[in-house]
């Protein structure tokens, strides 16, 4: 067999081979938990509560609970913003029982490109809540103003 002219070896070239790296029998052991050692005894520089905070609320599925939960309040407010001040005119039923009666029978089902919609239990709390309408627009828009809310949608069970 031939040997081909452009291989060459680390002898010919005169390159050292480098020796196995061996470890230290004085190098300090490493931490039963996996912690890195620092031998120096500087303290571990700790980082924040919250710049840790957004990788736990992504990694559990919190992000979403939080905005369910942000809306629902936000709706809450707003509902005793326009019912709870005022005394209705035409009825015998004052703000605050609108108020239960409108958080008792309506219920958020999704924000989707600007439209919020909010299922109703029956058709007069639809038809009442299409009276206040423009009031809670702008209730909402002022309790979550980076949601860009444009329209709210009402929808009958």
């Amino acid at each position: 067999m031939k040997k081909s002219k452009s291989s060459t070896t680390a002898a010919q070239t005169g390159a050292k081979k480098r020796p196995a790296s061996k470890k230290s029998p004085f190098a300090t052991p490493p931490h039963p938990l996996g912690y890195n050692y620092i031998p120096e005894g500087r303290p571990i520089r700790a980082t924040t509560f919250a710049a840790i905070l957004p990788s736990v609320i992504a990694k559990y599925g919190l992000g979403r609970k939080l905005g369910v939960e942000r809306f629902q309040t936000a709706w809450h407010e707003s509902l005793a913003e326009v019912f709870g001040a005022s005394r209705s005119q035409d009825h015998e039923v004052d703000g605050g029982d609108q108020y239960a009666l409108f958080t008792r029978h309506t219920r958020l089902l999704t924000f989707r490109g600007g439209v919020l919609r909010v299922e109703v239990a029956s058709n007069l709390l639809y038809q009442e809540l299409q009276f206040q309408l423009a009031d809670l627009l702008r209730a909402m828009r002022a309790r979550l103003p980076n949601e860009n809310i444009k329209q709210i949608k009402i929808v009958v069970r």
